[in-house]
Parts: C-alpha cells; sequence; structure tokens
C-alpha cells in the first residue's frame, strides 16, 4: 500500500513540474516586462465543450497575424478558426471567427452542429508578472435533430464557457 502510494505520488510530481508546457503555470520566476508583447494561451471549458485560444502581440502593442488560432471540440465536431484580440490595460476582449467546422450529418444517432461565431472577455491578475487572466465567453451555435439531412431545422443555441490562460513567451 505505502509503494503504491509513493508511486502515484512520484507521478504526480513529475507531471505537475511540467504543467508550464501545456498552458499551465510556469515558473516563479518575475518578469519585468510590464507591455502586452508576448504569446498567450488559454483554455476554455464548457458543457460538452473545451477548446484553445492562443493569440500574439509584438513589440508595438499590435495582433499578430499568425499566432492566432482557436481550436475547439463542441459535441464530437472539430471547430478551428481566429481569435482578434484587444488587451487594454487589465482587460481582454476577443471575436472568435470560424474557419472550417465539420457538420456531423453522416451519423443520424447525432445532432447537426454549426458554429458561426463566438466572443470571450476577461481580466488579468493586477498582481502576476505572467499576465494571468480570467473570463467567459460564448459560441453562437446552431442545432438541429437529424431526422432528414435534407431538410435540417436548425435553431440558435449559445453555448458558455469560462476561459483561464495566461502569457507564455516575450521575446525580450
Amino acid at each position: 500500500m505505502k509503494r503504491s502510494l509513493a508511486a502515484l505520488l512520484a507521478v504526480f510530481a513529475s507531471v505537475s513540474a511540467q504543467a508550464g508546457s501545456f498552458g499551465g503555470p510556469t515558473s516563479l520566476s518575475t518578469s519585468t516586462n510590464t507591455s502586452a508583447e508576448g504569446t498567450y494561451q488559454a483554455t476554455a471549458r464548457g458543457n460538452s465543450l473545451s477548446g484553445i485560444i492562443r493569440f500574439a502581440y509584438d513589440e508595438n502593442g499590435n495582433q499578430s497575424a499568425t499566432t492566432n488560432t482557436v481550436v475547439f471540440f463542441l459535441d464530437g465536431i472539430i471547430v478551428t478558426g481566429t481569435a482578434d484580440v484587444a488587451i487594454m490595460s487589465k482587460k481582454l476582449a476577443g471575436i472568435i471567427t470560424p474557419t472550417s467546422t465539420a457538420d456531423n450529418t453522416d451519423n443520424p444517432t447525432l445532432e447537426a452542429v454549426r458554429v458561426t461565431g463566438g466572443s470571450f472577455k476577461g481580466t488579468f491578475n493586477s498582481g502576476s508578472a505572467n499576465y494571468f487572466f480570467k473570463g467567459k465567453g460564448d459560441l453562437q451555435t446552431f442545432v438541429a435533430p437529424i431526422t432528414n439531412p435534407a431538410t435540417l431545422n436548425y435553431q440558435q443555441v449559445w453555448r458558455t464557457y469560462k476561459i483561464a490562460g495566461q502569457r507564455t513567451s516575450t521575446s525580450s
């Protein structure tokens, strides 16, 4: 019993040490960079929904066009897209625009789901050198029971989710 508990604690300790590699908390070192410059990553979690939002700002305070992606897993489909994010002092807000979404109409036991857009907003932790932030968002979806794929009767459904993230790197 003691050996299995020790082994479990050793596994937990090694996994916890790698948390920063997956968008979790990084080391406890402090940063002197007070600008918005850097790469940010957040996780999104909701009912039958999970996702990753990633964006970056350059040294001039402009959002990067290259690191600006979202991926959501929603009711068995994958939705990819972009996030246009504004950082204003201790707050951020973003608009999500899907660039691809897979309809699951090939499985008649499911509902057809289409994602047409969304948004999120959050607040930075004022004492955080790593720009930790939390917030919430919504995805606009259209859902239809699949009885006849040729005549789907979509209804609008808003999906709410929570986000939590941080700045993961800076160029300085």
